[in-house]
């Protein structure tokens, strides 16, 4: 099986190229300096005009801020407001987390997220790197039964190289067992793809630099 190669960016000058160098996804987000956060519409619009009538899949991240996960009631509106508008434009695909301030997730919040964004597949991003070990199982097993499709993890801290991460990430993909896809991501590029993909025995990889973009 090919690998699918998903890129992070921010920008549709960025997504031309990227789609012109054979990205098969792409994860749209406004900030990447802040980890990502809910891109404008109008940049929205603009790759979905371009990956029209392509195999080009494309994810939106719907996060209001930087900072860390746990959200106030209005920031959930927000959220909510910026994925029914997505929804209306067309978007198949949206990538959100929301955690507790124990860092587990949260469960009535993400449920309430997960619903309101149906028929959207829904991918639980990095935040799930917040969540401590000892619950990764616990999360995985919760996701996996309401339908998330995926989940995107570095396997720890960002601060760590993505080869210190890798045994995290094997372990994460062994507690998934085929019921929810892991997506390995943060640090992960074109020079080191092949090799982080073998030893994790997986299909998709993420990354801003994952494909060479002239």
């Amino acid at each position: 099986m090919d690998l699918i190669k998903e890129i992070a960016l921010a920008d549709v000058v960025t997504a031309k190229k990227a789609i012109r160098a054979g990205v098969d996804r792409i994860e749209l987000n406004a900030r990447l300096d802040l980890g990502g956060v809910t891109p404008t519409f109008a940049a929205v619009q603009g790759i979905l005009d371009m990956i029209r009538g392509t195999q080009v899949e494309l994810v939106v991240m719907v996060r209001p801020r930087g900072g860390d996960f746990v959200y106030s009631g209005s920031e959930i509106k927000q959220m909510k407001q910026s994925i029914e508008r997505l929804k209306q434009m067309g978007v198949k695909n949206v990538t959100f987390g929301v955690l507790t301030p124990a860092q587990g997730i949260n469960y009535e919040k993400m449920n309430e997220l997960i619903e309101f964004a149906e028929p959207m597949a829904v991918v639980f991003h990095m935040a799930f790197d917040d969540i401590p070990v000892t619950d990764k199982l616990t999360a995985i097993d919760w996701l996996a039964q309401h339908g998330v499709k995926r989940i995107l993890t570095h396997g720890g801290s960002l601060d760590l190289p993505i080869e210190e991460t890798l045994d995290a990430l094997k372990e994460t993909v062994e507690m998934a067992q085929g019921r929810i896809e892991i997506l390995p991501g943060g640090g992960i590029t074109f020079a080191n793809v092949e090799k982080v993909a073998e030893y994790l025995q997986i299909t998709q990889v993420h990354g801003s630099k994952i494909i060479v973009i002239a």
